[in-house]
């Protein structure tokens, strides 16, 4: 009996002793069982405490399901500093809108408590965080780490009608949050940084994992977090830390993640996702230097081809190198350097040239001195030859000096025999520079000097452009034309200076659309058309203008000379503004020219119309009359027009009157002298039968 009550004594005892804990946890179970979730409390905004630096964490994540594993403890700890960024979490199989809108921004929402402490304090780090995880019912410790890089944006809240039971932990819209205060364990964005875009909220209490085409790339800087494969269960929404690697030395643009099992509808289109920046800008692939130097001409050096410009040792062979090489390249420049004088013996610059070619003359070309060291195996009549260099252009500060003086004294020139005689010997001299069969050239700031005879010629050549020469030699140099033209079409000669012993300009058989402008003239023999019909030849001159001209101190001004016995036409020539400064022969037309004194009178002559001579001023020498008009016997000069044409003796008062024979013309104003001896209309023995008009 005693047994049985100390028996019963020590279960009731025991009974109340273990009671309550019983129930309590009995409760508990059934809760658990029928689905119901402890309420998490969310702390205070007053709460949460700022991160060191300057930079805004991203938002939290609404709360998972009350199933989530408990165990997510041990794998909440935060990513040491030199870990890249967790991985993004594996999304449900249920539909999402969590797709961030880009334009409208917001501040970040305040992060709820946990129940459990853990540490928050966030390791110090430069990479940016990817979106924080959804946050579970117990204690994790989800706080990012600090950054310089923008956060991506804040994922959404979940609204009420999500879950019952998880009300507690829902955070309200971003967009009704105020920064979090500063005296929290978790950080607080700062002023300087731009708020995060708010989320739209989901219709369902799914995980908030933000879809794939929402998520805003990771700068370049930073190694982007690997995708993880979609799950179909609620699982923890805490990295576990064997998905955590250290960044990669170098970047790599952030994987695709793989498709969700449901379509998302607030995904933004990729159109509207921003871009990314770096704080290195990339090279781009065309880089400017590469562009530089496909429009950049190549200058080939002569001296880098063995050339020496001593002005002794012969170059021609480097300088025929050099040509090869540079004509075959676009925009080549065939360079004679300053300060440096080259011999070069008599050579042909053949073509083709690609196109932008330049020869470049800076220093000083020369031949070999005068006939006797001249090359026996080279012809006598040319020394600098380009022959079909289209395009080419030839253009320089330097000098191409023809060392003419012992080519002038040979016994054969016309000044070295008694009046005016040659003697016997041989007496080829060469042209200084000879175009030939080549179009669209440019000759351009030279100086030519003491060509043995012609300074520069153009034969059979088309559009050439002459601006800004130099030639010179001394007056009584024989044959050293300046500027001749043969059997060429649309040539410019503009801004140049041009003394010789020879005619300045002499437009040669052949050549039509010459036009001469600002070309300053003399001492010399003036501006010549001709002379034409040599050896009883065929000419045609057609389009020529010279106009703002000066000729000074010369045996002719502006010239038409044509040889007895000729055939072809001289027309369409206009000579206007031009000031005569004491020349011999201001005004001249000669069909008789002769260079001796035994030409034979013939009937054939090269017919001569059509000339105009408007605003011809100036003064000119006693020893010759102002104007000169002789024309052929059997074929007149028809339709010259003189206009405003004054020109006085340089000495004395006395006026010469002018000389004409056989001209044809029109008097449109008052001249000076007066010219009576101009005969008016056409002639009668002219028809087209009679004249052959080119």
């Amino acid at each position: 009996m005693e047994c049985t009550q100390m028996f019963s004594l020590v279960f009731f005892i025991c009974l109340c002793f273990f009671f309550p804990f019983t129930e309590g946890r009995f409760h508990n179970h059934t809760k658990q069982k029928h689905g119901q979730a402890q309420p998490s409390i969310s702390p205070p905004p007053s709460s949460i405490e700022a991160l060191p630096g300057s930079i805004a964490p991203p938002p939290s994540l609404p709360p998972a399901q009350a199933n989530v594993s408990s165990n997510a403890n041990s794998s909440n700890s935060p990513p040491p500093s030199s870990i890249a960024p967790p991985p993004s979490l594996p999304r449900s199989n249920k539909s999402t809108s969590n797709s961030p809108p880009p334009s409208s921004i917001a501040p970040p929402p305040s992060l709820p408590r946990s129940n459990k402490s853990t540490s928050n304090s966030p390791p110090p780090s430069s990479i940016a965080p990817p979106p924080s995880l959804p946050r579970s019912n117990k204690s994790t410790s989800n706080s990012p780490p600090p950054s310089s890089i923008a956060p991506p944006p804040s994922l959404p809240s979940v609204p009420a009608n999500a879950s019952s039971n998880t009300n507690s932990s829902n955070s309200p819209p971003p967009s009704s949050i105020a920064p979090p205060s500063t005296n929290s364990s978790n950080s607080s964005p700062p002023s300087s940084i731009a708020p995060l875009p708010s989320l739209p909220p989901t219709n369902k209490s799914t995980s908030n994992s933000p879809s794939p085409s929402s998520i805003e790339p990771p700068p370049s800087s930073i190694a982007p977090p690997p995708s993880l494969p979609p799950s179909n269960k609620s699982t923890s929404n805490s990295p576990s830390p064997s998905s955590i690697e250290p960044p990669p030395s170098s970047i790599a643009p952030p994987p695709s993640l793989p498709p969700s099992n449901k379509s998302t509808s607030n995904s933004p289109p990729p159109s509207t996702i921003a871009p990314t920046t770096s704080s290195i800008a990339p090279e781009p692939a065309n880089a400017s230097s590469n562009a530089n130097s496909s429009n950049s001409p190549l200058v080939f050096d002569v001296r880098s081809f063995g050339a020496i410009g001593d002005s002794v040792t012969d170059d021609t062979e480097s300088f025929k190198t050099a040509w090869e090489t540079a004509r075959q390249i676009e925009l080549a420049i065939l360079l004679v350097p300053k300060g440096y004088s080259f011999m070069i013996h008599p050579m042909i610059f053949a073509g083709p040239c690609q196109n932008g070619f330049t020869f470049q003359v800076d220093g000083i070309l020369m031949p070999p001195d005068g006939p006797d060291s001249w090359p026996s195996n080279n012809s006598r009549r040319q020394w600098l030859v380009f022959y079909r260099a289209n395009g080419m252009t030839l253009r320089g500060g330097g000098i191409i000096d023809g060392k003419g003086e012992k080519w002038w004294n040979l016994p054969c020139k016309p000044h070295k025999g008694v009046n005016g005689t040659t003697l016997p010997g041989p007496c080829d001299s060469p042209v200084a520079i000879r175009f030939f069969v080549s179009s669209n050239l440019t000759v351009r700031g030279l100086k030519i000097r003491n060509s043995p005879q012609f300074h520069i010629r153009f034969d059979n050549c088309r559009n050439i452009l002459i601006d800004t020469i130099s030639i010179s030699s001394p007056l009584n140099s024989p044959n050293t034309d300046g500027i001749h033209i043969e059997n060429s079409d649309t040539v410019g000669i503009y801004n140049s200076v041009i003394s010789n012993g020879d005619d300045c300009v002499s437009i040669g058989a052949g050549s039509s659309n010459v036009d001469i402008q600002n070309v300053t003239c003399g001492p010399s023999h003036g501006i010549s058309i001709g002379s034409l019909g040599y050896h009883n030849s065929r000419a045609c001159v057609s389009n020529i203008s010279v106009s703002n001209s000066i000729i000074r101190h010369s045996d002719n001004g502006v010239r038409i000379k044509t040889w007895q016995g000729g055939s072809g036409s001289v027309s369409m020539v206009t000579f206007k503004d031009i000031y005569m400064d004491k020349v011999r022969n201001p005004i001249i037309i000669d069909q008789f020219y002769c260079l001796t004194k035994g030409c034979l009178n013939q009937t054939s002559a090269v017919y001569v119309s059509d000339i105009l001579y408007g605003n011809i001023k100036g003064t000119y020498d006693i020893r010759s009359p102002p104007i000169h008009l002789a024309c052929s016997d059997s074929i007149p000069c028809t339709n010259i027009t003189l206009s405003e044409v004054e020109l006085l003796p340089s000495q004395g008062d006395i006026v010469l009157d002018p000389f004409c024979w056989n001209a044809y013309g029109d008097l449109q104003t008052l001249t000076i002298p007066p010219i009576s001896c101009l005969l008016v209309g056409l002639p009668q023995s002219i028809t087209d039968s009679d004249v052959d008009k080119c």
